[in-house]
């Protein structure tokens, strides 16, 4: 499969996230965006890894992020949001081999994406 994770600044079509969890086999995240549609919003603006790094030590890092913002428009339990940033973090990882970016990584999405911010880049941020 070409990679067709969007570039930063882009406007991504929540059926367009669909089809990439499920041919990406993120069936589960496919379900729980497909599932939370009709309360989201029919796209968002991706803007990569939100206030981070979007490339680190020339690797694309972003692509790590877009599945990590598919987790966070939907939302869902605390259990699901740590989930999210411990495969935010293990995806880092295995990009950049660099377990200290990754985990000054998750300590910021622990910290920074909380629902409670209510921002753009917050837990759940496509049900505001």
């Amino acid at each position: 499969m070409r990679d067709l994770i969007p570039k930063p600044g882009s406007v991504v079509a929540v059926d367009y996230a669909i089809r990439l969890c499920e041919d990406s086999g993120r069936v589960e995240l496919a379900k729980r965006l497909t599932d939370a549609k009709d309360k989201l919003p029919k796209s968002w603006v991706f803007d990569g890894c939100s206030y981070w790094f979007n490339t680190y030590k020339g690797y694309p890092v972003y692509k790590v992020c877009f599945w990590h913002d598919c987790e966070y428009l939907v939302g869902g339990t605390e259990a699901q949001r740590l989930m999210a940033d411990y495969d935010l973090g293990k995806g880092l990882v295995a990009m950049t081999g660099s377990v200290d970016f990754s985990e000054i990584t998750f300590a910021g999405v622990r910290v920074g994406g909380e629902a409670a911010w209510k921002k753009n880049f917050s837990w759940g941020f496509g049900h505001k």
